[in-house]
């Protein structure tokens, strides 16, 4: 019998495996629902029970709550090369090697959630963002790079402490929306490939696999995150344009692995559980085939999702 680690690193590497890898995302609510309703006392406990196969080990904040207060104020270049960004040291790495070593027979994934995107969108507003890009790229690409010089260090100091023990960088920033990405695939390229490229080579130097999270219709830059070293992907929103399982797999299928897909915004909060036992056999075998499938929700499960629907899909993971 194969151990987590194996299987998840075996499905990434497109191989065969016993069952297909699990994995888990929701809300504490749901978490101590399900933790009832089992009568299981830890999350731990609640993972193995499901058969989840990863664990995610991160570094600890330990910093003031606004320490992005000054890049806010930034309004030029000039200002920017000022600025004093967010300090690395804030985030405590000392226990990760041990994190590790308890999941060790998991696949282990880690470091700087590393969302530049997101992040610039929250500090100056997306409206603003955008309109740098446009009306001032030096100063967009400059604000982009330190906020992804940041995150680069932060996994450096995370990948550094795990010592050879972490598997998997897994990060997450958001480009789709449901029906296209939120800006052209070739403003994308202009501003956000060049600092995706730093962080998947600094995981590829740790001998780490990467996995991206990005929530909606992302099909049109997936060649592009595939040839900047994307591993696997994440979410997999299926009700999103250009999201469809069947096309996803057969153009990309042999590239990438698919991380997610288990509909959460119409299946699981109002399907029976034969239907979600149907469509997660369904899409095991469309994503699974010949590897390269990690069975998991298309988004978090929240609250609206029932516990039965959860256990349903895990269920037929283990192949019960």
């Amino acid at each position: 019998m194969l151990s987590s680690k194996e299987r998840v690193l075996m499905a990434i590497n497109h191989e065969e495996t016993d069952r297909v890898p699990m994995d888990y995302w929701a809300w504490q609510e749901v978490n101590n629902r399900l933790l009832t309703q089992l009568e299981l006392k830890t999350y731990d406990e609640l993972l193995d029970y499901l058969g989840v196969d990863i664990r995610t080990v991160r570094a600890g904040y330990t910093g003031p709550s606004d320490c992005w207060e000054e890049i806010r104020k930034a309004q030029t270049v000039e200002e920017l090369e000022k600025c004093k960004f967010p300090n690395p040291d804030h985030f405590d790495c000392s226990n990760i090697e041990a994190v590790c070593d308890k999941y060790s027979q998991y696949a282990v994934m880690g470091g700087a959630w590393s969302p530049v995107f997101c992040t610039a969108s929250a500090l100056i507003g997306m409206q603003n963002l955008m309109i740098k890009m446009y009306d001032d790229p030096d100063y967009a690409r400059l604000f982009l790079e330190k906020i992804t010089d940041f995150f680069y260090v932060q996994s450096v100091r995370t990948f550094e402490a795990a010592k050879g023990k972490m598997d998997i960088f897994f990060m997450g920033d958001d480009y789709g929306t449901q029906l296209d990405l939120i800006m052209s695939a070739g403003m994308w390229d202009e501003f956000y490939a060049q600092p995706l490229k730093r962080l998947f080579d600094l995981a590829k130097d740790f001998g780490l696999k990467v996995m991206l999270h990005s929530c909606g219709s992302v099909n049109k830059i997936i060649p592009r995150l595939i040839e900047l070293g994307m591993d696997a992907l994440d979410p997999i929103q299926v009700r999103a344009a250009g999201m469809k399982p069947e096309d996803l797999k057969s153009q990309f299928g042999d590239h990438i692995t698919f991380h997610g897909g288990i509909d959460t915004q119409h299946l699981l909060p109002f399907g029976t559980v034969d239907e979600v036992r149907s469509e997660t056999k369904r899409l095991i075998e469309i994503f699974g085939k010949g590897g390269g499938y990690i069975l998991a929700p298309s988004q978090e499960f929240l609250p609206d999702i029932s516990n039965e629907n959860i256990l349903a899909m895990y269920e037929v993971g283990r192949g019960i």
